[in-house]
Formats: C-alpha cells, sequence, structure tokens
C-alpha cells in the first residue's frame, strides 16, 4: 500500500520528528465526536420510541436475518467476513500496518502508523466504554455465532468503519496521483468491505441493524476528522 506510493518515497521530511500535539488534538477531537454522534443517535431513538425503533430493526432483519435454508448456505461466509473485524484479527491488521510504517522512518509514513494505532485502540475503547452507558441486549434471535456483551453500538461496525475505513483512506490517499479508477479503487473496495462486515452481524442476529448504524456513523465521523487532521500534519 505504501511502498509503490510515490509521495511517500521522495517525502521531503524525512527525518524531521513528527509534532505529537496536533495528533493528539485530533485524537481527542476525533473520540469526542465519535461518541457523540452515537449518544446522538441513541437521543433520536428515545424520541422515536422504543417500539417504532424495534419496529424497524425488525423489519430490516427479516430481509438480512439467515433464517431459511437457503439463507443459511451463506453462513459460512457471514462467519468469516464477520471474523475479520474481530479483536483478534484487527489487532494483528494494526500491528502489521503500523509497523510497515514505522520501519520507513519517513515523516508520512510515521504520521500513518500513529494514525493506524490510535484508530485501532480507540475505536475499541470507545465502543467498550458506549456499550457499559446503554448496556442494550443483543437481538431476541438465535445467534449463529457466539457473542458476548452488549449490542449498542456494534464493535465490529465501528471497527470496521473506523480502522479499517481508515486504511483504506490511507490506500486512497498514497494513490491520488494516478489515473480516476486507481484513485477510486481504495474507496469502491473500502466500501464493500465495511458494508459485508456490518451486515454480516444482523445476517448472524447479533445485532440489531441500529446497533450497526451507529457502529457506522461513529467510525464514519473517526474517518472523516482525521481526513482533515493528516492533511493538516503533511
Amino acid at each position: 500500500m505504501l511502498r509503490n506510493s510515490k509521495p511517500l518515497s521522495s517525502d521531503p521530511q524525512q527525518g524531521v520528528p513528527v509534532p505529537i500535539q496536533p495528533l493528539l488534538k485530533y485524537t481527542l477531537l476525533a473520540s469526542l465526536l465519535s461518541a457523540a454522534i452515537v449518544l446522538l443517535l441513541a437521543g433520536i431513538g428515545v424520541w422515536m420510541g422504543p417500539d417504532r425503533i424495534l419496529t424497524l430493526d425488525g423489519r430490516i432483519q427479516q430481509l438480512f436475518y439467515l433464517n431459511s435454508e437457503a439463507r443459511l448456505l451463506l453462513l459460512p461466509y457471514a462467519s468469516w467476513i464477520t471474523a475479520l473485524g474481530s479483536f483478534k484479527i484487527s489487532v494483528l491488521a494494526a500491528a502489521g500496518f503500523a509497523l510497515i510504517c514505522f520501519v520507513q522512518r519517513r515523516h508520512r509514513a510515521t504520521i500513518y502508523g500513529y494514525v493506524i494505532c490510535a484508530s485501532f485502540a480507540m475505536m475499541w475503547m470507545l465502543n467498550t466504554l458506549l456499550k457499559e452507558i446503554f448496556r442494550r441486549s443483543r437481538p431476541e434471535l438465535e445467534h449463529l455465532l457466539a457473542a458476548h456483551g452488549y449490542s449498542y453500538p456494534s464493535g465490529h461496525a465501528m471497527i470496521s468503519m473506523g480502522f479499517y475505513g481508515m486504511l483504506f483512506v490511507i490506500w486512497a490517499l498514497e494513490w491520488r496521483q494516478y489515473r480516476t479508477f486507481q484513485r477510486w479503487l481504495p474507496v469502491m473496495l473500502g466500501v464493500f468491505f465495511i458494508v459485508f462486515i456490518g451486515l454480516s452481524r444482523i445476517m448472524l442476529g447479533v445485532h440489531y441493524p441500529t446497533d450497526v448504524l451507529a457502529g457506522f456513523a461513529s467510525g464514519l465521523v473517526w474517518v472523516i476528522c482525521w481526513i482533515q487532521g493528516i492533511k493538516r500534519a503533511f
């Protein structure tokens, strides 16, 4: 992702120390806004009323939940996709990509490494905190995969959007000098990857659709904040 990037390989700031204070500022700002959007959506849910929210969740679950023999054929694929959003897989991805960035000892790559580590850590920390605040029980459907803890917001949705989404953004930033198709390829792949992880949680019956929506919204706010942060850091 970084090896073939012309801007990174010709980094004019190679060897220049990376200022930590602006990065910490964007970490704090992105964290606050990511948590705020989850609180806002919860407030909208209270205003709409639990019955309307559950009705909406139920209708969407009917479309995607693997509740028939034909749909159960998709179970192995849904289980594999959802595993990509697990803590074990995402921590390996975070460690691997961050290491690739840090060993290059370039200003631009070091910033990417920090953003990758912050995105992974803060998405999981925020999700754990928010779940403890809301303590929403998981759907009363048969869980087709073991799931623990509370339901709102979806941790897989947050990590797929906030962490994996950030990886695809970095890829897109490094390919922005190429032709149109190559510039948009990371974006298109990222959208499919993130959506499939979120849908897999609904298909397996371990999350309400509104859990996934809140997780996506939180992660998206994080990514938008850090796009601006990365541009300013350069």
